[in-house]
């Protein structure tokens, strides 16, 4: 009786060490971390400059350290924003070494050598329904955040870069009595209590709209879009 529990036990252990074995190496999201639940993007794919009071995470792009069960940082792994269907939708080019799939409409980074990645996406749509984009590494579900984007308007083939449709759009979220009047999608500096569309936003999107000229959002200020729009 004594020998088969020994056997028992002994093989429960190897059990135990091949599964922790096998995990090793996969991303794991309770020892991975990321920035939180918010993220900001624009037609340009760039840093975001603070035009408003926004979250360092947001000015300084999303980044996501990724981890494996034994709590060790992953190298080479592939980190994506995958964005809802319909509401936002990735550039088909990227800055930073960043890629992007129309098809799968996402914009991955690679982590580096201490398994961290950084998305500064270029990215169109006015997602004011907070439909969540999923952050994923090889495929593993890490969190889901809201995106918004600068670029609120899909222009169809043209480059994707913030335009006078963009402007019309933001006016319709900043005015009162319009279309949009003060819905989420162009809170960019995520407010809250109550979330509104304020003259800091404004101030963020002047910016981007101005990109290229002194003083603005760098260049270059456009990618290119894919197709269709959301």
């Amino acid at each position: 009786m004594i020998r088969s529990m020994c056997k028992a036990l002994t093989v429960a252990a190897g059990l135990a060490v091949v599964a922790s074995v096998a995990m090793a190496g996969v991303p794991d999201p309770t020892k991975s971390s990321t920035d939180g639940t918010y993220a900001l993007g624009n037609a340009r794919g760039g840093l975001v400059i603070a035009g408003a009071p926004m979250p360092v995470a947001v000015t300084n792009g999303y980044t996501v350290t990724v981890r494996d069960v034994s709590n060790l940082p992953l190298p080479g792994v592939s980190v994506s924003f995958n964005y809802p269907s319909g509401t936002l939708r990735t550039h088909a080019t990227q800055q930073f070494g960043q890629t992007s799939s129309c098809g799968s409409n996402t914009t991955t980074q690679v982590t580096d050598g201490s398994g961290v990645a950084t998305i500064i996406p270029a990215v169109v749509g006015d997602n004011n329904a907070g439909s969540q984009t999923q952050v994923r590494a090889n495929g593993v579900l890490l969190t889901s955040i809201t995106v918004r984007s600068f670029d609120l308007v899909c222009e169809g083939a043209q480059p994707g870069k913030v335009t006078g449709f963009d402007f019309n759009r933001f006016r319709q979220h900043f005015l009162a009595g319009q279309p949009f009047t003060q819905q989420p999608g162009a809170d960019f500096n995520n407010s809250s209590n109550p979330q509104v569309v304020d003259g800091f936003d404004f101030n963020a999107f002047r910016q981007e709209f101005l990109c290229g000229t002194a003083g603005q959002a760098p260049a270059p200020c456009t990618q290119t879009q894919c197709s269709p729009c959301p």
